[in-house]
């Protein structure tokens, strides 16, 4: 695959049906999601892009993960098929063989014009970022994600300062919490979609903690066989810094560990380098997660059944007015949540009540019985405040410690900083602290990417205790989702 070009909306570009103006988001600009499979939902507003585009001598191509999603269609019977074509979505590449590069929110606008019903089965292919609140350095800002600074003050500065929320090493005594976890008939499983796991003593296990995930035969993830992201390009050779996102995964797994023990840990490799991941990329893997958790719970596959899916990024939507229920990234959660799969996502670290999507999805009161709702997750800080940079809103459920956390990063993470200060004295080494080395396994980070995975180790704890959670089928699977949400939240259906 070739590049896509990052594009944000501007609010002054092409209006919204409403006649209002859109709100900026950030989005590959060349793609644009088509709901449905081939063959069936995805025919007409496939048809509807391909009429639309060609007014403007755009092409549509759509060969990206054919083969993959062939096979899955071959191996699965037709109760599935019909969910896949509920939740599956094709990121389409629109080329223009002359002229500007291809703008797809113009294309998107015409289409809903010329057939609104249809063109509802068409959405932007937002980019999806991580945001823990303060990375080390160098600093980094990832689009969409702004985190003002003080005037004047440096980017080494807002490291240093206590609070500031980037990956700092620090050690730890404690022993690995897996060491007294209880022997269950089953251990509840937590899937993560986020950056790769990597080496820490504490997972060299892999029916304890793996990052190579598989659903209706197929591996997930970055490396897969399922396309995820563009190829990256290739990182700056004089560059030794730590990427600000590396470790992020094995941060989540830490907390995880330390609030449930027993629980199992899969990780779905799919944010890439820069810390983001297509929309669509997302949703395809939740998809193909559902088929797998549906087939687990028909053929009695304990080990691929999925208790809660923590989610640490987000976007925020071109049209918040909208009330997005149908949107694609929705279905896909909705239908988890029907077969018992309790979803956690992070709330977002921008100091703003603008709803960030999934997290937005929460709902409120009254709440459906036969789904585990979503819920989202702000970030607290140590003396239980709100952490400043957390997102505010009706939209977010809850709360957890998400500043200055510790937790475990790989053993091989190792910048190029060094310590400020170091000699030798009697054949022993002696050195300040170097900032960029992990080799310890252990660091403190804030954001509310990592209040989520607290939360979701809690959920993961009470289903431990739950007699029900041997019991496979869909209806029990929702029911202790439920008494998991009821117990930890207050929620009751």
């Amino acid at each position: 695959m070739s590049q896509s070009v990052l594009r944000v909306l501007d609010p002054l570009s092409e209006q919204l049906p409403s006649g209002s103006a859109p709100r900026t988001t950030t989005y590959l600009g060349d793609r644009i999601l088509v709901r449905g499979l081939p063959g069936r939902s995805q025919d007409a507003p496939l048809e509807l892009l391909r009429k639309v585009a060609e007014q403007s001598g755009t092409e549509v191509v759509t060969d990206q993960e054919s083969d993959a999603l062939q096979k899955v269609i071959g191996s699965i019977d037709g109760r599935l098929v019909e969910l896949l074509d509920r939740s599956w979505v094709t990121s389409v590449r629109l080329v223009r063989r002359d002229g500007p590069p291809v703008d797809a929110w113009p294309i998107l606008q015409a289409a809903r014009r010329t057939d609104p019903d249809t063109a509802r089965g068409l959405a932007l292919d937002h980019l999806m970022t991580l945001g823990p609140y303060y990375v080390s350095m160098p600093y980094y800002v990832s689009m969409p994600y702004y985190v003002s600074m003080p005037a004047g003050e440096p980017p080494s500065a807002q490291y240093q300062r206590p609070g500031s929320g980037g990956r700092s090493p620090v050690a730890v005594v404690a022993p690995d919490p897996a060491l007294r976890a209880r022997r269950l008939r089953r251990t509840p499983l937590v899937v993560i979609c986020d950056t790769v796991l990597g080496a820490h003593p504490w997972f060299e296990d892999p029916a304890r903690a793996t990052d190579e995930v598989h659903a209706a035969g197929l591996r997930l993830g970055l490396g897969g066989d399922v396309p995820v992201a563009d190829p990256p390009e290739p990182r700056n050779p004089l560059d030794g810094s730590l990427l600000p996102y590396a470790g992020h995964a094995m941060f989540m797994a830490g907390l995880i560990r330390q609030t449930c023990p027993e629980a199992r840990l899969q990780v779905v490799p799919i944010v890439d380098e820069a810390g983001g991941v297509p929309e669509g990329a997302l949703i395809q893997v939740l998809a193909l997660l559902l088929v797998r958790q549906v087939q687990a719970q028909a053929d009695g596959t304990t080990g691929e059944l999925i208790d809660v899916i923590c989610l640490a990024l987000g976007y925020y939507h071109e049209d918040p007015e909208d009330s997005l229920e149908d949107a694609p990234l929705r279905v896909v959660l909705d239908e988890l949540g029907s077969v018992g799969v309790a979803v956690v996502a992070s709330a977002g670290n921008q100091s703003t009540t603008e709803p960030l999507y999934p997290a937005a999805f929460a709902g409120a009161a009254p709440f459906d019985p036969a789904a585990v709702p979503l819920v989202s997750v702000g970030a607290l800080n140590p003396d239980g405040t709100d952490a400043y940079f957390s997102n505010a809103g009706d939209w977010v459920s809850c709360h957890r410690p998400g500043a200055g956390l510790v937790s475990t990063l790989p053993v091989d993470l190792d910048g190029e900083l060094e310590p400020a200060a170091r000699l030798q004295h009697a054949g022993r080494r002696r050195a300040t602290i170097d900032p960029d080395s992990f080799v310890g396994g252990f660091a403190t980070w804030s954001g509310t990417s990592f209040a989520a995975p607290v939360l979701a180790g809690q959920l993961a704890a009470r289903l431990a205790t739950d007699r029900t959670l041997p019991e496979l089928d869909a209806k029990a699977g929702v029911q202790r989702g439920w008494a998991a949400i009821t117990a930890e939240m207050g929620w009751r259906p």
